[in-house]
């Protein structure tokens, strides 16, 4: 027991009951803070590219215009005496995964995309893309793959972004530049292209429903990516966005007669089907192409839901003396099937599930329980002011007798 003071009084003592105020206004302060920082300094963190990145997408093909299934060029017809163009069922993959290089700021994405066939419509019968036809008995050149492989293209692309802005971002971070490399043939070098722009394979997380631009892996050009209104996608509001690529000749800019298709094609006016021409003079056509890309992207997180991709690609003749007759090489349309358009749209779910919690749902209730907190910190304090003065003993009568 403490002694009494000078005066007989009680020292007064700090009662547990006496810090709940001070304790719930500090609590509270701290929670209000948090809610505020949360949106604005956590969630960033997430609308990033994530590094575990790995998504494929499937896509079937339809024809284009009158056409009832897509049309390509029959490359064992190359060893035949005339041009042959099937009909075709066709499906184009897609996969691109997060690689190394990357880090916090920047991701290197490793892409591949290929366009295979199914089946094909000879002479009015479905066959399979790898059994034996017309030309497929002839020896292909050193290194390059027989007729009946069922590949009717593909591409390997090698890219780095910033896992902000989903741009590229090719310049040298801790002395190592970013990645931009294009191969169209295996048995080729990859091709630098170190003045890529534009977006490729996804959209940046929070995309604004304005203009932007697209990168074409085929032509190696940007486009506009242009909006085209809204849509939905099993069940998932998304933003239209349209991009076109002009007709360009594949041979300038990347020409293999080699390559599978060949982008150039030496052959007797015969073979072409050209009337009006010497039926043995050599003829050359290079190949072009032109595509129309629809996409149907989630803004919030940038993923692309559903694509739509129209393929023109023809064989043209160099000497513009000649007729304007085409050669198909491929005219196809593909679209995402629904297994892929239900993965992507989950996809955007799993992506934008935390930043709700975090940027959303947890402020929220972080703001209402400090609110809170303040509200009861201050009632107590309040109800505790003014503070009791301690009671002062009575005084007692001296026994002593005055005299």
């Amino acid at each position: 027991m403490s002694s009494p003071g000078p005066h007989g009084v009680q020292p007064s003592r700090l009662q547990t009951t006496d810090l709940i105020g001070p304790v719930l206004l500090f609590v509270g302060g701290f929670l209000l803070a948090a809610a505020i920082a949360l949106p604005t300094v956590f969630v960033d963190g997430l609308r990033t590219i994530p590094l575990s990145t790995d998504v494929t997408t499937t896509a079937l093909s339809t024809g284009t215009g009158d056409a009832e299934s897509a049309q390509v060029f029959d490359r064992c017809s190359l060893a035949t005496a005339s041009a042959r163009v099937v009909g075709a069922d066709l499906v184009r993959q897609q996969r691109f995964v997060a690689v190394q290089p990357s880090d916090a700021d920047r991701v290197t994405l490793q892409a591949g995309t290929s366009i295979q066939a199914d089946s094909l419509r000879v002479d009015d019968r479905e066959v399979d893309p790898q059994a034996p036809r017309p030309g497929s008995d002839t020896e292909p050149p050193a290194g390059q793959a027989p007729c009946t492989d069922p590949t009717v293209g593909a591409v390997r692309d090698r890219i780095t972004l910033d896992r902000t802005s989903a741009l590229p971002d090719l310049g040298p971070t801790s002395g190592q530049p970013g990645s931009s490399e294009i191969q169209y043939d295996s048995n080729a070098a990859p091709i630098r292209v170190p003045d890529r722009t534009g977006y490729t394979y996804l959209l940046p997380f929070g995309v604004s429903d304005t203009e932007h631009t697209w990168f074409d892996v085929i032509t190696r050009r940007t486009v506009p990516l242009r909006p085209a209104g809204t849509t939905t996608v099993h069940g998932r509001d998304a933003t239209r966005l349209v991009a076109d690529v002009p007709d360009t000749d594949l041979h300038q800019i990347s020409g293999d007669a080699q390559s599978a298709p060949p982008t150039i094609i030496t052959r007797p006016a015969s073979w072409f089907g050209v009337p009006g021409v010497d039926p043995a003079r050599e003829l050359t056509a290079t190949l072009h192409h032109s595509a129309r890309t629809e996409l149907a992207v989630d803004t919030a997180t940038g993923t692309i839901l559903d694509e739509q991709i129209t393929i023109e690609q023809s064989y043209r003749f160099i000497d513009t003396s000649l007729p304007d007759q085409r050669l198909t090489a491929l005219s196809a349309s593909f679209g995402y099937d629904d297994p892929t358009q239900a993965r992507m749209s989950d996809r955007a779910t799993s992506l934008n599930t935390p930043i709700t919690i975090w940027g959303r749902v947890v402020p929220i209730l972080a703001a209402l329980a400090g609110l809170a907190a303040i509200a009861a910190g201050l009632m107590l304090i309040t109800r505790g002011w003014p503070p009791r003065r301690p009671r002062r003993p009575a005084a007692h009568a001296d026994p002593t007798p005055s005299s």
